[in-house]
């Protein structure tokens, strides 16, 4: 077998080799990022929920306060 022929063969294998490796890379890739975008997804879920209950909160504080603002505001109308 001439050398060229035999180094054009080589080439087209080492072609074919980085080219199957190419799309193994780029499916781990792929993998990768779905996995990140799923722990993400998590995060965001559980940290969505913590702002909830945080408004939630939040909202009955600020009816409280507005109850004893009333009181006070009634305490200080009856003062001589």
């Amino acid at each position: 077998m001439p050398e060229d022929r035999q180094q054009a063969i080589i080439g087209d294998d080492l072609r074919a080799a980085l080219g199957d490796m190419e799309q193994r890379i780029i499916e781990a890739m792929r993998d990768m990022q779905t996995e990140i975008l799923r722990g993400f997804h998590s995060h965001a879920r559980g940290q969505g929920a913590r702002m909830q209950r945080l408004e939630v909160s939040e909202a009955a504080l600020q009816a409280r306060m507005a109850a004893i603002e009333e009181r006070v505001l009634a305490l200080e109308a009856k003062r001589p």
